[in-house]
């Protein structure tokens, strides 16, 4: 029979003698019992070939510690390769810096207010705040405080205004765009008060402005004329100064109030207002929308040459006798 618990005279762990069997007995019953308990032994491992062998759980853990130094290892060597890897990638980014540094990279040219200028132009900005263009042919621009353009061209100097739309004419039949951001002025510049705030008056040209409402409606205040013009989606163009009333496409009823003064409704448009002797514009859209149009008493008709009204609405509407 087997002595002990099978792992020697402790607990199996640590001592050096293997199980040990008691070979004394003759009887047929303990050999038997014998023989159960060596093939058990040798199944767990704790003999082999009837010799003692270390106990089966030490191997195991033998066995764990050399697939740990390996793990171990294998993780030393990736991190090591992954710091390698870095510090590659560091010396190239400093490397790549050196290299930027002594590289000179041109900004690209800011021909604003125009969008695009010839190839060459060289731009410089002014100590008013203007900006002054020269362009390869020797052509000068310059912009002006009243959103026109000066032109400077074989020794001849003009002052030339925007229109229609943002383009500028610089030269017969030289023409280039306009920012549109550069035409914008304010609700005080235009002469006109009682605009939504998120409205930007657009200077068409010198003393001519032009809004337009979310509804479709766009209208034009002409300083020098002293009239307004509206031009509704619908189609009708409304013409109103003290000194012009016509409506093209809708008839407007005008009537005369003490003093001067005008009182006139839109028929179709239904937009309706008062002008007062002055040429002051109270006028009411259909929408509700109340706005003042007030004009400049420094501007007459005699001020430099402009384009009629042909050019806002595509329309002959020159005033009638």
């Amino acid at each position: 029979m087997m002595i002990g618990d099978g792992y020697g005279y402790g607990d199996g762990y640590g001592e050096t003698e293997g199980p040990r069997f008691d070979d004394t007995s003759r009887a047929e019953a303990h050999r038997e019992l014998m023989a159960i308990a060596r093939v058990l032994a040798e199944g767990l491992g704790l003999i082999e070939d009837g010799e003692d062998r270390k106990p089966f759980l030490d191997e195991i853990r033998q066995e764990i510690k050399k697939v740990r130094k390996v793990l171990e290892d294998s993780h030393a060597a990736s991190e090591a390769m992954r710091e390698q890897a870095q510090a590659y990638l560091e010396a190239q980014q400093v490397k790549t810096q050196e290299y930027l540094d002594q590289v000179q990279i041109e900004p690209e040219l800011d021909f604003y207010p125009f969008i695009e200028l010839p190839v060459g132009t060289e731009p410089r900005d002014l100590p008013d705040g203007n900006r002054l263009f020269t362009l390869p042919d020797g052509m000068i621009l310059r912009t002006t405080d009243d959103q026109r353009i000066s032109v400077i061209d074989a020794g001849q100097h003009q002052v030339v205004t925007p229109g229609p739309g943002t383009a500028v004419e610089v030269a017969p039949g030289r023409i280039y765009a306009l920012d549109q951001t550069y035409l914008r002025t304010t609700h005080e510049d235009a002469g006109l008060s009682g605009l939504p705030l998120d409205v930007e008056p657009i200077a068409m040209g010198s003393w001519r402005f032009s809004v337009c409402f979310a509804e479709g409606i766009r209208l034009d205040i002409d300083h020098r004329r002293r009239f307004i013009t509206l031009i509704n989606p619908t189609g009708p163009i409304d013409i109103l100064g003290i000194g012009r009333i016509e409506g093209i496409g809708e008839s407007i009823t005008v009537h005369l109030i003490s003093g001067g003064a005008k009182g006139f409704h839109c028929e179709e448009s239904g937009h309706a207002g008062l002008i007062e002797a002055d040429g002051t514009i109270h006028l009411t859209l259909k929408s509700g929308l109340e706005l003042v149009a007030r004009f400049f008493s420094e501007v007459s008709e005699g001020d430099e040459a402009f384009p009629d009204c042909s050019i806002q609405c595509k329309l002959n509407c020159e005033e009638r006798d």
